[in-house]
């Protein structure tokens, strides 16, 4: 395992605030590498993946910030054919869901102490288009669950039974829609989002804790854009819904109005593949930043298949903090960098875990987990904001030739200045708030023209453009 932790780190940039990434586990998950990632109240961390050992099973670990092991790679499926997970926080477990050829199977683990909540235990057997269980847990200790039966898509309640899974408290077939959809429960609220048989755009339609219809289904999405059936939903802190979807090679945003459906806000870009050195690919997550009205964005490069980025936007689909790259394996090329998930913690830093193959030599596919610090980014308690300008100015910008950096605290210490894409080239000595830099990397040689960042302590920040 040591081996391997450092070849993890050998050729990977890492971004501003980001920590550096390591394997989380012993096992590769070469079939079906899928992995799941829960953070508990004591901080510890808790993976769920597909692909346990090279074989397709399912596995649970919990490990610390630091990669202490705190319960061992445990297979928590049946020792058969198992695959398609997804994954539920409720109470003090976290819930397993996966299928064995057509049967649906869960299992749970205690978020107290690893251990066994209850063993793989069958749910069901249907035949289902897309095999996947998205859930969302209620105040009443019930979980909200979509699935698909053949092509139609199923909403039901369920019940957990204590040490055997789940009992059914009601479910129906969401008539006029096919496929896919998500959902999400936010107090008395049920959001779905489904996708329309005809034109694969995106449907709303929402309940109450009892199944009762409170908003009739309706098309939020126009006809000539074909929707992707697993979007990401979130509320604003009004409790309005909040959708983001890969559509072709952008990350749009919607937003609707939770008493009526209406949109409030149509289609915004957050994320285009029309910017330089961009790939929006089609593993995505959307995280809360908790006590604002912003999320992280952070998903894994749709092209190459070598980089993790991040940006961060507020609920009116304003982008705050601009896209820059957390992890970059382009020295390791090829590599192969895809399905990401993650959490926040209360204080707004973002953990997440995303495969990471590791093609020269070939070790196989591991779940590779960093973490990035909220406070690079000058995020203070329900304000989130790019890093003060006024903190960092400049004697000129563009800048030509040499540059003087002048802080607004007359301090000693230094910035370390980044490239678009997110790597260290440079930093710049400041002694008594002031400091000169003549344009050129570590190396001694005249930087490239185009953009760069200084960056120093409690997130300060200044963009600039170097001219040659």
């Amino acid at each position: 395992m040591i081996a391997l932790l450092l070849l993890t780190c050998l050729g990977v940039t890492v971004g501003p605030g980001w920590s550096e990434p390591f394997l989380a586990t012993d096992s590769a998950n070469t079939h079906r590498p899928i992995q799941y990632l829960d953070r508990d109240a004591f901080g510890r961390l808790h993976l769920i993946w597909a692909g346990f050992n090279d074989e397709h099973r399912i596995a649970y670990k919990m490990f610390s910030l630091d990669g202490t092991t705190l319960y061992p790679e445990t297979m928590i499926s049946r020792d058969v054919n198992s695959v398609y997970l997804r994954t539920v926080t409720m109470g003090d477990s976290l819930y397993a869901f996966w299928r064995e050829s057509n049967p649906v199977y869960a299992a749970a683990r205690s978020l107290t102490d690893g251990n066994e909540t209850f063993p793989a235990t069958h749910l069901f057997t249907t035949y289902t288009q897309y095999p996947y269980i998205r859930s969302s847990p209620d105040s009443l200790g019930r979980l909200h669950v979509l699935y698909n039966k053949g092509s139609d898509v199923v909403y039901s309640v369920w019940n957990p039974a204590p040490g055997s899974g789940f009992t059914t408290e009601y479910e129906w077939v969401i008539e006029g829609v096919s496929t896919g959809g998500v959902l999400l429960v936010d107090g008395n609220r049920v959001h779905v989002v489904v996708q329309d048989p005809v034109y694969f755009t995106y449907e709303y339609i929402q309940y109450d804790l009892d199944g009762n219809t409170v908003v009739p289904l309706i098309d939020f999405t126009p006809d000539d854009i074909f929707c992707g059936r697993f979007p990401e939903i979130n509320t604003d802190s009004d409790g309005n819904p909040m959708v983001v979807a890969k559509i072709s090679s952008d990350y749009l945003y919607w937003k609707l109005d939770k008493n009526t459906g209406a949109t409030l806000i149509d289609q915004k870009s957050l994320v285009s593949s029309e910017l330089p050195g961009m790939s929006p690919g089609p593993s995505f997550i959307v995280r809360l930043i908790p006590g604002s009205d912003e999320f992280y964005l952070c998903w894994t490069d749709g092209y190459l298949e070598h980089r993790v980025f991040n940006l961060v936007f507020d609920s009116d689909g304003n982008v705050i903090v601009d896209w820059h790259i957390a992890y970059d394996y382009s020295d390791e090329d090829p590599e192969d960098i895809k399905h990401i998930d993650g959490v926040v913690d209360e204080e707004g830093n973002l953990y997440i875990i995303y495969r990471q193959g590791e093609t020269e030599p070939y070790l196989g596919t591991y779940p590779t987990f960093g973490w990035f610090d909220h406070s690079y980014l000058g995020i203070e308690d329900t304000a989130v904001s790019s890093p003060e300008s006024e903190s960092i100015t400049l004697s000129q910008n563009p800048v030509q030739g040499g540059v003087q950096f002048i802080l607004s605290t007359n301090e000693t210490t230094t910035l370390k200045v980044f490239d678009l894409m997110g790597r260290e080239v440079s930093s710049v000595e400041i002694s008594d708030g002031t400091g000169f830099w003549n344009g050129t990397a570590y190396s001694g040689e005249r930087l490239p023209a185009g953009v760069y960042t200084a960056t120093g302590a409690q997130g300060i920040s200044m963009q600039f453009s170097l001219l040659n």
